[in-house]
């Protein structure tokens, strides 16, 4: 065991292995000779990376077997094996007749050896690794002799084997071979992946290593016995005890997924942030403390208890946790748990504890569930993230509003992932940056299946909830099979549009794009469902029809759609994107779709869209705009007239003393912005006019001429100023629509009330309401 290191050599060595490149100086005593030298080296693939005068410094990149090993190499000692080997000289005297035998890497934390081969490929293909398998099951048995001769048996190392392989893909049969060997195969993604891992979770990462490639070993050093408490929850068993973090980390684990790396570590990304992992570390450090539990469930047959004292149902006593890495999943407390990886304070140094709520083999539904539970309750992670742990859920779950929640959420999932979907890989989660392709979120489109009732809704018959079919759901009403049906129609949908729209649907919410958003797919399945509402007016149940058919049927009914976004110019985007984000704006959005169908098809004669059409006033809407302008300018007039009076103009008393400070700094900034083309106060809009008429003592020059309403708080009394400014909003930017009828009758009265009491000076009777809008009109947008 000469040939290892620790401490500062091991990380003077971790230097060097973690370098692509070989180096060397080459000098010579005058520049000819040097000249010659460098000439030679780079004829053996040196080249010259740093020039002094009379020496120079040379790289040329490592070996590739050398750099196979030297990643293997540095991957473990970022993880925190704390005892390495030097160099890849690294030999064992496995037997006193034979040479001592070479060990590409040998890595020992505490309770763990690890030993790995090496073999590589020049060109990507299939290789036998046979020899090698034979080679460790050769010396097994010696080296683990050797292990436990020169560390001792007090705990017994665990010494486990793999191979580590890059640009070879691995026979089927070899890797049997390992697995019957239980020899470790590590690949090049493996390593990616855990070099990924190893960033956010730093040396607590080795424990998902070890986890991944001991699992269901038992390792001897990791039999931890603590005092517990020992109850019952239902069927379920659960225990609350004290441990040190660094116990508990070598157990536990987040990821749900199997053994995809990639999944895994978008788990682990969405679940534990490192900033804040980060600032917990620095806590730690600074004497912190967390009073509450770390809430995990050990996955492990046959806890062992030993009772020392019973309470009822309750009992104390000594908890003999599992000797597997990876069988504690944590619940709650993730950042808690895995800030101390971020703490500067060693393990052998630190001797805090936390504490834990383990419960024991609580069923994956149920723990999935009180995970969705106390973050949403605590507001401690995003929507999104639940809904993708929510994906989880048993489809099957016997509460029908969870096997609802879980299926909506999972058709969409199977929406990002389906090769035939039109929005595959255009769903962002938690762990990806937005950009205008993936635009989508699991949150928006699940709600916009759950609330059409696609897939069925859940009513309340007597105590007991029951959920009703919905069109797209299977006739057996099978979650899985309805999960299906609804993945297969919704694209079969949406993939009319995008390919009847194909640069459209792939600008996203990129300038000019609509359809393929979050407002946009809302207002499609809104549409979705009223296309199938219409189609079923003929007898047909919907529910009874395959994926195909169903968007068979209302294809001539999308085609006027298609042809609209087809000829559509900015202004026509803009109108629907600048409606806003609320679901008022999704069924005005819908409305307008429909009204695009029945124009092109009169017998799609549905009520709401007549009623719509009906309520819309486009010529109504061009003289608003005419007459918000004037009622701008006269309040203009009148507002400046006014203060002028009061506060008088000297040093322009009137607007420091009349105006609050907020819309003079607006005004200053516009002002500032146009260069002073234009006097500060020629920069005021039309909603600063109720600021200024409620500012200070100003209500008392106003009320005679501004009260519309009669009677009731003074903010209220002027709120006709803040509506015709949200009508302006739709009169001054076509690409809004137009306003409806009973809004440009608001426009109107407001117009001659203006017109009355503030141009002409006609007080108003403070009894008498001389304005009702009606609901319509408080919307307006």
């Amino acid at each position: 065991m000469d040939g290892l290191v620790a401490g500062d050599e091991l990380r003077a060595v971790a230097a060097k292995k973690a370098t692509t490149n070989d180096e060397k100086v080459v000098s010579a005593s005058n520049g000819e000779a040097l000249a010659l030298k460098i000439t030679a080296e780079e004829a053996d693939g040196w080249a010259v990376s740093k020039r002094n005068k009379r020496s120079v410094r040379m790289a040329r990149p490592k070996p590739a077997d050398r750099q196979l090993e030297d990643d293997v190499w540095s991957l473990l000692y970022r993880m925190g094996f704390s005892s390495l080997n030097a160099d890849r000289n690294f030999r064992l005297p496995i037997d006193e007749r034979a040479p001592s035998r070479q060990i590409d890497i040998f890595a020992k934390d505490n309770e763990t050896v690890f030993i790995v081969e090496c073999t590589h490929a020049r060109d990507a293909g299939s290789k036998s690794v046979k020899a090698l398998i034979d080679k460790i099951g050769a010396i097994r048995e010696s080296v683990i002799k050797i292990v436990h001769t020169h560390f001792g048996k007090d705990p017994r190392l665990k010494v486990k084997f793999a191979i580590a392989t890059r640009n070879i893909d691995l026979r089927s049969a070899d890797r049997q071979r390992a697995e019957d060997a239980k020899i470790a195969i590590i690949t090049e993604s493996d390593l990616d992946y855990f070099r990924k891992l190893t960033d956010i979770l730093k040396s607590a990462a080795r424990y998902q290593f070890l986890a991944r490639y001991l699992e269901g070993e038992k390792v001897e050093g990791l039999r931890t016995q603590v005092p517990a408490t020992k109850g019952k929850v239902g069927q379920t068993t659960f225990y609350n005890f004290l441990i040190s973090p660094h116990d508990l980390l070598r157990l536990a684990y987040i990821s749900h997924m199997a053994k995809s790396s990639n999944a895994d570590l978008s788990t682990y990304q969405r679940m534990v942030k490192p900033t804040r992992l980060k600032s917990i570390g620095q806590y730690l450090d600074g004497g912190g403390t967390f009073p509450t539990n770390i809430v995990v469930n050990i996955k492990h047959e046959g806890l062992r208890f030993e009772i020392t004292q019973s309470f009822g149902d309750t009992a104390t006593g000594i908890l003999t946790l599992p000797g597997q890495y990876g069988s504690a999943w944590v619940i709650d407390g993730q950042h808690r748990l895995y800030g101390y990886a971020y703490a500067s304070r060693g393990e052998e140094r630190d001797n805090s504890v936390v504490s834990v709520l383990a419960y024991e083999n609580m069923a994956i539904r149920d723990e999935i569930q009180m995970f969705v539970d106390i973050n949403t309750q605590q507001v401690k992670v995003s929507r999104n993230l639940v809904n993708e742990i929510v994906s989880s859920l048993d489809i099957n779950h016997n509460d029908p509003r969870k096997r609802l929640e879980a299926m909506c959420a999972r058709i969409t999932l199977r929406l990002d992932t389906d090769k035939r979907s039109p929005i595959k890989d255009r769903i962002l989660t938690v762990a990806q940056e937005k950009n205008n392709v993936r635009c989508l979120t699991l949150t928006s489109l699940a709600d916009g299946i759950a609330e059409n009732n696609l897939i069925g809704n859940v009513t309340k018959s007597g105590k007991e909830y029951v959920l009703q079919s919905g069109p797209l759901s299977e006739l057996s009403s099978s979650p899985q099979l309805t999960l299906d049906k609804a993945a297969d129609t919704l694209a079969a949908y949406l993939r009319e549009f995008a390919d009847g729209l194909p640069e459209h649907w792939a600008l996203g919410d990129a300038k000019g794009g609509y359809l393929c958003t979050n407002l946009g797919i809302r207002a499609l399945l809104t549409l979705f469902r009223k296309l199938i509402q219409f189609s079923e007016r003929d007898g047909t149940r919907v529910v009874a029809l395959e994926a195909d058919d169903i968007v068979e049927r209302i294809r001539p009914l999308i085609a006027p759609v298609i042809r609209y976004f087809r000829t559509a110019d900015q202004a026509d985007i803009a109108r629907f994107r600048n409606r806003g984000s609320s679901l008022l704006s999704v069924s005005q959005n819908c409305l307008q779709l429909m009204a695009i169908i029945y124009e092109a098809i009169p017998s799609f004669d549905v009520k709401e869209v007549k009623e719509y059409l009906d309520s819309q006033d486009a010529e109504g809407t061009r003289r608003a705009k005419d007459m918000i302008d004037d009622i701008n300018r006269i309040l203009f007039d009148d507002v400046l007239s006014t203060l002028k009076l009061k506060y008088g103009e000297v040093r322009e008393a009137w607007w420091l003393q009349g105006v609050p400070k907020p819309v003079r700094n607006d005004c200053d900034r516009n002002y500032n912005e146009n260069n002073g083309e234009h006097e500060r106060w020629r920069y005021l809009y039309l909603i600063n006019y109720a600021d200024i008429v409620l500012y200070g003592d100003n209500w008392d020059l106003f009320k005679d001429h501004y009260n519309f309403y009669g009677k009731g708080p003074k903010a209220s009394l002027v709120r006709w100023i803040n509506k015709i400014n949200k009508a302006r909003t739709v009169t001054h930017h076509a690409e809004k629509g137009p306003l409806s009828k009973e809004q440009v009758e608001f426009v109107e009265r407001v117009y001659e009330l203006v017109k009355r009491h503030i141009k002409d000076r006609v007080p108003v009777d403070p009894k008498e309401r001389l304005l009702v809008e009606l609901e319509a009109v408080s919307t307006a947008a």
